[in-house]
């Protein structure tokens, strides 16, 4: 079973404007393992998202997202 990292960002000027980034982890297999590679995939995001200010970050089983969003 593959992982998700759920990111909530707003953007900085704008405080209300937030959005949810789902970043699929397909290698990732447990929990641990996500939290871990989570931090490395979260820092790329964070380096090619300048302007968004995180508020919430998760791991998320990628069978739990798709229910969540039917």
């Amino acid at each position: 079973m593959s992982y998700v990292l759920l990111v909530v960002a707003c953007l900085t000027g704008q405080p209300g404007e937030c959005r949810e980034h789902h970043l699929p982890l397909p290698q990732i297999t447990n929990a641990t393992a996500c939290h871990l590679g989570g931090a490395v995939r979260l820092r790329e995001w964070i380096a090619d998202h300048e302007g968004w200010r995180l508020t919430d970050v998760k791991c998320l089983q990628n069978s739990k997202v798709a229910s969540a969003r039917n």
